[in-house]
């Protein structure tokens, strides 16, 4: 029998996977009963702790620019998940009724999630959702805060719209949050262009995902967008001239750092125009020196394919939230304008360069990763 563990320690030393082979079902199912039962306190410690650690603006120690990003660094989740716990946990601190409910056990971080949706109830109200959620199923208290807010409130209740792309062996998962009135137009545009592709021998889940791709590749080739600095958006494919003109097998790498095959390659090419990325004397240059201060294009283009995302240490903004910046002030310190000189920087982390650079310097900690080190001073010996 499993004895009545009173701690965290007890219980999770019955983990060990010997230990449970060796339950039998009726002690094993008593057991997961009681570590399930101490999840949510868990979960209501950790909320208080983000939400503690938010208020105290503590990411700033390590140069993360908010709680989210510091989060997703220190926990190695991914930043949207790290941003729904955090506003979360801002939620359930303003709520004591769902914050206690948690803290006895009695409500799930799932339901705590759907309750917080209701923050502008009363106490009284809040405490009358939460008694009747601590019987529910999830499903059904998201239900009753629908219909809490459409009774209490005027406004649609709001939707964390969020969207992940997720690589899998061979491709992606496309996952996706929006509203209702959004979720109407993706699906009515998916469906229309899964229609109009034909395919009519291919399941439909896998017509309406060919739609949804035909729907970007459409968008990148019509749409007016503006030309940047790096060039208008493109889809990058990084191949070997060799495999290109088909002479061998190979592989090539996409911007996103997955790779296809050379058929993919070769087919891509066919209609595109294509763009050297060399570095011997012959080719567009990448080493500008120090005769001047703002990158080539082609520069650009290398240090996105090189670094994928900011460099700073715990951060993946990616290439359209950073700049390429110069490791060494190319003005002040004489830093030069070639790769090994240059990085790519978000915006938060590129201002906080800037902030610090009177007292810090931006260097690699070895790894390709870049943090702010404080600058050692030389006191003078002299009288």
């Amino acid at each position: 029998m499993v004895s009545e563990a009173t701690t965290i320690g007890e219980l999770l030393e019955g983990c060990d996977p010997d230990a449970l082979d060796l339950m039998a079902p009726a002690e094993l199912a008593r057991y997961g009963e009681a570590v399930l039962a101490l999840w949510p306190r868990l979960e209501a410690a950790r909320l208080r702790l983000v939400a503690a650690l938010d208020r105290a603006q503590a990411y700033r120690v390590d140069g993360a620019r908010d709680m989210p990003s510091w989060l997703a660094w220190k926990s190695g989740d991914r930043r949207s998940t790290a941003r729904r716990d955090v506003d979360l946990a801002t939620a359930v601190s303003a709520m004591p009724a769902v914050s206690d409910g948690l803290a006895d056990g009695v409500l799930s971080k799932a339901k705590a999630t759907e309750l917080a949706r209701a923050s502008a109830a009363t106490p009284e109200q809040q405490a009358a959702l939460v008694a009747a959620a601590t019987t529910a199923s999830a499903e059904d208290v998201a239900r009753r805060v629908d219909r809490w807010q459409l009774e209490h409130s005027a406004a649609p209740p709001v939707v964390d719209e969020d969207l992940t792309v997720t690589p899998i062996p061979g491709g992606a998962r496309v996952q996706a949050t929006v509203d209702t009135e959004g979720a109407e137009w993706v699906q009515v545009a998916v469906d229309a262009a899964a229609e109009r592709l034909g395919w009519r021998d291919v399941a439909w889940g896998r017509r309406r995902a060919r739609g949804l791709v035909a729907i970007a590749r459409y968008f990148l080739e019509h749409a007016d967008l503006p030309v940047t600095r790096v060039g208008r958006p493109t889809v990058v494919v990084t191949v070997d001239v060799e495999t290109l003109a088909g002479a061998t097998a190979g592989a090539a790498r996409l911007d996103s750092g997955a790779f296809v095959s050379a058929d993919v390659a070769r087919r891509l090419a066919c209609d595109a125009g294509l763009v050297r990325m060399l570095t011997d004397a012959e080719s567009m240059p990448l080493d500008l020196g120090r005769k001047t201060r703002v990158p080539s294009p082609a520069q650009c283009r290398a240090v996105i394919h090189r670094d994928r995302h900011c460099r700073y240490e715990g951060c993946q903004a990616p290439p359209w939230a950073c700049e390429v910046h110069h490791l060494v002030f190319w003005g002040r310190d004489g830093g030069r304008t070639d790769l090994a000189g240059l990085a790519l920087i978000c915006w938060h982390h590129h201002g906080l360069t800037h902030r610090q650079s009177a007292s810090h310097d931006l260097v690699d900690r070895g790894d390709g990763r870049l943090h702010l080190r404080r600058r050692r001073t030389e006191r003078s010996d002299a009288a």
